[in-house]
């Protein structure tokens, strides 16, 4: 048991966190409290170290992104009509720039990048855009190590999207292959840059946080 915890402080945080939350951790457990609870910390660990990996992923994606679309759209492609966005991608923009406006009368380009959230860049690589901006331009931001079909793109990142999703919302990832998911990350950055993938790896605790708990 942890060192912390008594049977007091168990019963505590079972009804701040909720036996809802705590289901899934209670059915490996066995309805052990004691026993779910410990499970509990651990994905709350093992979510932490993955915070390092998945920032590096996001920051790379639409860092890239906007550098291809900026040489061949410019710098304001976001805002200046030129690209063929779909209403979807226009209103993320749109909320993007709304939010920035409480600050500043008109928000920079890169004010505007770091706003837009995570799906507005996978987005971009979807099924809409196979014949436009993809075959255009964003094909090449990830054919490091060679060209990829643009639906292995999509599919890495929207997974990577789902699995970066069920973080935030603190659900259980403590029984999934960890390993194998933090070399997806990895290895989608070394699309976009061999350096940066390398760079990740070393910073990254996932695999020693994973090996400890």
């Amino acid at each position: 048991m942890n060192d912390l915890r008594t049977d007091a402080i168990n019963a505590s945080l079972v009804k701040t966190l909720s036996l809802s939350r705590l289901r899934k951790y209670l059915a490996v457990c066995g309805d052990d409290v004691s026993g779910a609870l410990s499970s509990y910390e651990r994905n709350a660990r093992l979510s932490e170290a993955f915070y390092t990996p998945l920032q590096c992923v996001e920051i790379c994606l639409r860092n890239t992104i906007h550098f291809r679309m900026s040489e061949v759209y410019g710098s304001d492609w976001m805002t200046n009509g030129g690209p063929p966005l779909a209403e979807a991608s226009l209103r993320m923009i749109g909320d993007a720039i709304a939010e920035l406006q409480k600050g500043v009368d008109w928000p920079s380009n890169d004010a505007i990048v770091s706003e837009l959230k995570y799906a507005f860049w996978v987005g971009l690589l979807g099924t809409g855009y196979d014949d436009t901006i993809w075959r255009k331009t964003l094909f090449d931001g990830f054919a490091v190590g060679g060209r990829r079909k643009r639906t292995v793109v999509h599919g890495r990142f929207n997974a990577i999207r789902r699995f970066r999703n069920r973080i935030a919302h603190h659900e259980p990832i403590f029984q999934r292959d960890l390993p194998k998911l933090h070399a997806e990350i990895i290895e989608a950055i070394g699309w976009m840059c061999a350096d940066t993938s390398a760079w990740t790896t070393h910073v990254s605790r996932l695999l020693i946080v994973h090996a400890e708990v």
